[in-house]
Order: C-alpha cells, then structure tokens, then sequence
C-alpha cells in the first residue's frame, strides 16, 4: 500500500492562497500572462524554469503559506517532484496540458517512445536552439526570442523521460482540476486520460497544447469556478458560493465554447514551417485565383487586403502581377503569418496583421480596398455568408472581391470510407456554394465550381498532408476514433483507389460606384 502524501494545507481563514504558475519546458513565465491578469484578485507567484537564463539556475523557492499548484505540460510534472515533500501540500493542484508520466513503459503504452526522447536529447545537445524551436513549433507557437540555456532544458528533458509520478496524483489528499485539449499534438487524448489516473479531465473540444496561450478566458474562468467552489476564493469574489458544498468527484463544469479562430491559428501555426511541402492543391488552387484576379479591373497600384495569408501563396502570385500595391496581409496564425514575412519580396508599401478574417479589425482604421482576396482559408468561417457580407463593406467603391474555398463534395471519398464501414466522419462540414451568392444578395456575383483530384496514393499519405498544412480540425460533436476503427476506414478508402477529391468553388464581386481605371494592369 502507497502511503498517504502529507495532508493538504486548510483553506486560508482571512485571504487566498498564493497561485503559483510554472510552465513548461521550452517556454518561460511570461507564458502565463493572459491567464494572471484574468486572476488578479488572487496572490501570485510565478515560477522560471530557466529555460533562457544565461547560466544555469536552481529551482526558485516557493512562497509560505497556502497556494495552489498550477502547472502547464512539464510544469506540472516538475511541481509533482518539487512539492513531494512539503508540509502541508498544496491547498488545490491545477493541471493545464499537463502529465503525471510522459515516456512510455510496460504499463503506459499510450506514452512517448523512449528512443525519441533519446533522439531528442542527443540532437539537443548539438543544436538546442532548433530542437526547442521544432518543438514550440510543433505546439503551434513562435520560435523563442532569446537564446537556451542547454543545461537547463537538458536536466527537464531527462527529468520528462525519467519520472512517473503518476501515485503521488493518485494518493493526493487535495482537490484537483485538470484542464485539456482534445486535439493536443502533444499530450494526445488517450495519453493525457492515462496520464492523470484518478482524475476528470475538463476538455476543450479542439483545444491544442497551450490552453493558455489559445483560449487564457478560458481557463480564467474554470480555475476562477474551481477554487471558488472549494472555498478558496478572496472573500470579496467568493460571496455565497464559496460557502457552497464541493462538487462531486466526477462531476465536470459545463464549458463556454473556445473562440474558433484561436484553435484553428493553433494548428496552421504548427504546420508553418513545413506547410509548403504539403501545400499541393493549395498551390494550384491559388494558381486559378490569381490567373481570375489577373483579368479583373484594378489599378495600377491597387490597395489589397488578403485573408488568410498562409505562408503567402497567393501573395506571392499576386505579387508578380502587381509590381506595386499597397498590402495588408492578415493571417489568424501568427506563425504562418512570420512565415510569409520572411520569404515575401513585394513592391509598394506591405503591413502584415495577426486577424480573425471572420470578423475583422484593422489597424490604423478600416480603410478601403479595391480588392480584398482569400484562397482555401473561409472554409473555417463559422458563418462564411456572413464573414463575407462584412468584407464586403470594407471594399472600395468598383473594388472587388475573389475567394477560392473548398465546398460540398471535398474529401467525398474520406467520407465514403468511413460511411462503409458504419461510421461516421469527423470532417468539418464545408459550406455550400450557394452562401456565396448569399453573402452579397444585393450585388452581382460570378460563382465558378471546379473539380480538383488530389492522387495521394494512400489513406496514410492523405491524413499526413492534412496534417503537413494544419487542416486537423473536425467537427466539434465528434470524439477520435479507436486506432481499429481508423485502420477500417483507411483499408477501404485504400481499397476504393486511395484519391482524394476537391469542389473548390471559386466567388467574384464588385462594388457599385467608381470609374473604370483606366491604368489598370494588363
């Protein structure tokens, strides 16, 4: 029998306990500030990893008195190890991404592979900045702006592989609340369930690996309900609930929906660096957006808005047509949006935004365009009618409008294999041509549909390229399938010729008003 862990620390008569944050490895303490000042009314600690320092640095001390442990990945598991002995235990523990065991074993199977910790470990000793980069990438954030400090990302790594501290979750005597994503690339669902034994995870139905980063309101709000509902609220916050009695284990808080564009940024951003090598179809199709721009009436030096950058296909092409513009060139990732930046050569005048194209916010004004553009991105518009109607507006008077996006029909044969097989997709549903004619019902429209195979050679070859541009996501009612069911529907997509189809559906508009320019570009 495992013995008891010391008892956990009262609830604190006259204040709150101390929150005290780590993070995980690879980032800093600053990764947790758009969760804290969502918690200011609670006393706050936030714990370096020295993942950045310039010399390497003993783990800081904790603060006396009460706290409550929150940890995100590693920084969980690394509080686990730090907070074993102290007495008394924390007053709650808080686990965002987290694990109590990441390497796999005999009786973890759902784990990382040892041999790739291994890897990882041996290539960080030869090249820590790009192995930490790789990894920040992976997870769907920026490359690091300052240099790593190898030691310390080493000592972590090893301490990850090494450590199961899977009892010490089991045996605590502590409330406990973990947060989750449901499309974590790192701590997959099946890992993360295994990973916290004895716990009701609260999960972010397309949430990834940085919850905090992605959707901060988010967890705010459940840490914030957490502790009140234990009693661990200022008294000022807390008023009647905090009196109130403590949830049922198992029972689980009803979550507010995640903003959509930031789960989506999330997973383009992971794909951004390898995004081009994927990027088959996306690159032909705005191929045929271009060559449908080319022949619209514009001005010499036309004020363009692209949404949905990427890593700049389409800007690239427009680019070589236009040998002046003046750009704004908006992306919902920020990593795809770097990306563009960095390999974009374009005349005139270019900014580049961070934006929900959805509903956009421009900086500097609204400003008006005489063409707004977007390939292969308004297919993840909630509402793509209506996040159209709102370009629209942004248009100068004769500017003009021209999308490509996948509609109807795309991927019939992914959804025929699983149909086969008495499934039943998890693809997100695309929109029907026709919104684009209701997005703008009181202007004329030229709506073109086209047919695009992709021969892919394979249902693995398939869900890899999704996977190498970032389109992971699926419908939101939808749970993973069992690896069995996954091999059923791949053997029979296989068996039906291993292709892939696409309806790309391609929508031009104009503004009424203006004069024809009579520069335009042949």
């Amino acid at each position: 029998m495992n013995p008891a862990w010391p008892p956990a620390a009262a609830a604190p008569a006259g204040g709150a306990p101390t929150l005290v944050f780590v993070h995980g490895w690879g980032f800093d303490a600053g990764f947790w500030d758009a969760v804290r000042t969502r918690l200011q009314a609670w006393p706050q600690r936030t714990l370096e990893r020295g993942y950045f320092a310039s010399h390497p640095m003993p783990d800081e001390a904790l603060p006396e008195g009460p706290l409550v442990a929150i940890g995100h990945s590693f920084g969980y598991l690394s509080l686990l190890a730090q907070l074993a002995r102290r007495r008394p235990q924390p007053c709650a523990w808080i686990s965002i991404n987290g694990f109590a065991r990441f390497s796999a074993g005999d009786d973890f199977p759902h784990g990382v592979d040892p041999r790739l910790m291994r890897r990882m470990r041996s290539r960080l000793a030869v090249a820590p900045a790009e192995v930490v980069d790789e990894f920040r990438r992976r997870c769907g954030a920026a490359p690091a702006q300052a240099a790593p400090c190898l030691s310390m990302l080493a000592r972590d790594l090893q301490a990850m592989q090494a450590l199961d501290l899977r009892d010490s979750v089991r045996r605590r005597s502590a409330p406990m609340l973990a947060l989750a994503g449901s499309a974590d690339p790192i701590v997959p669902v099946r890992m993360a369930a295994k990973a916290l034994p004895a716990c009701d995870i609260d999960w972010l139905r397309g949430g990834g690996h940085l919850l905090p980063l992605e959707a901060p309101e988010w967890c705010a709000a459940r840490i914030a309900g957490f502790l009140s509902r234990h009693g661990l609220a200022p008294a000022a916050q807390a008023g009647s609930r905090a009196s109130r009695p403590t949830f049922a284990a198992g029972e689980t808080v009803r979550r507010s929906p995640k903003p959509r564009s930031s789960g989506i940024g999330m997973r383009f951003g992971a794909a951004a660096h390898g995004y081009d090598r994927h990027a088959g179809v996306q690159r032909e199709v705005a191929f045929r957006l271009a060559a449908r721009i080319a022949r619209l009436d514009l001005p010499a030096r036309p004020r363009i808005l692209e949404i949905g950058c990427g890593t700049g296909l389409l800007t690239r092409m427009l680019g070589a047509h236009f040998s002046e513009a003046d750009w704004t060139i908006t992306d919902v990732s920020p990593a795809m949006l770097a990306q563009a930046r960095r390999h974009l050569r374009l005349g005139g005048v270019s900014r580049y935004q961070v934006m929900d194209g959805e509903a956009p916010r421009l900086e500097g004004g609204s400003g008006r365009f005489d063409l707004i553009c977007s390939s292969m991105a308004l297919q993840w518009f909630e509402d793509p009618a209506r996040g159209l109607a709102r370009l629209t507006a942004l248009l100068a008077p004769a500017g003009h409008l021209a999308v490509a996006l996948p509609v109807d029909g795309t991927f019939a044969e992914w959804r025929q294999a699983h149909e086969a097989v008495g499934l039943c997709p998890r693809i997100i549903p695309f929109p029907r041509p026709e919104c684009l004619r209701m997005a703008c019902e009181d202007r004329p429209v030229r709506i073109e549909v086209e047919h695009l195979v992709d021969e892919c050679g394979g249902a693995l070859a398939f869900l890899r390229g999704l996977k190498g541009v970032g389109a992971t996501a699926s419908r939101e009612d939808s749970l993973p399938l069992s690896l069995a069911a996954l091999r059923r529907v791949c053997a029979e997509f296989d068996r039906a010729g291993g292709r892939c189809s696409y309806r790309i559906a391609y929508g031009l508009w104009r503004r009424p008003g203006g004069p024809a320019h009579q520069d335009t570009v042949s």
